[in-house]
């Protein structure tokens, strides 16, 4: 009895960890030029709104995030966007998503954006062109950082010593990786 009692607990680690792995998101890696090439906008701003809601037919939940534009990049100057993606929470239901996106208010970002046919936008590379920024509390000179990607697994993706912002910790001078990413001097 003691054995099979072992063996069902052994047989119960093995599915949890087996099941952990399946419910990972994979994404294709997406370099900074790369979404500095196929986005349409690209701009920096502060989160002013997140909203979860139900789908038309209830059947999604999805996020809606709004950024105040500071900086146009790339793209038409516009005074904010509207950011959907899947997943999010309304009332006490949950519709986890892996490797999306979270949103804080008053947070400021650099976004790597692809245009929906409702007017609002998604970031580009899944959820790889969302980078936050810092400021130096000396100088408040801006850098970025390229937030977790949690559950998700970047395919692709070149090592952290040919490429820092595989790393969360790897801050970069915003200018700078603007200008690599858009290829501007």
């Amino acid at each position: 009895m003691k054995h099979l009692v072992a063996f069902v607990c052994v047989l119960l680690v093995a599915l949890l960890l087996l099941t952990a792995e399946i419910l990972a998101t994979q994404i294709e890696y997406v370099s900074p030029k790369q979404m500095g090439t196929e986005s349409s906008l690209v701009v920096r701003g502060k989160v002013v709104d997140v909203r979860s809601f139900w789908n038309e037919g209830h059947t999604k939940i999805l996020t809606e995030t709004v950024v105040n534009v500071d900086e146009a990049y790339k793209g038409q100057a516009v005074p904010s966007v509207r950011i959907l993606q899947l997943g999010g929470v309304v009332g006490t239901l949950r519709m986890h998503v892996h490797g999306a996106l979270s949103w804080r208010s008053g947070e400021e970002v650099l976004l790597f954006l692809e245009p929906l046919e409702t007017g609002q936008h998604r970031v580009s590379g899944f959820s790889q062109g969302k980078f936050m920024i810092e400021r130096d509390p000396v100088t408040g000179e801006p850098f970025i950082r390229r937030p977790a990607l949690e559950g998700a697994e970047v395919l692709g993706a070149p090592s952290r010593d040919k490429d820092p912002l595989i790393s969360q910790t790897t801050k970069l001078p915003l200018d700078d990786f603007v200008k690599e990413a858009l290829g501007r001097q």
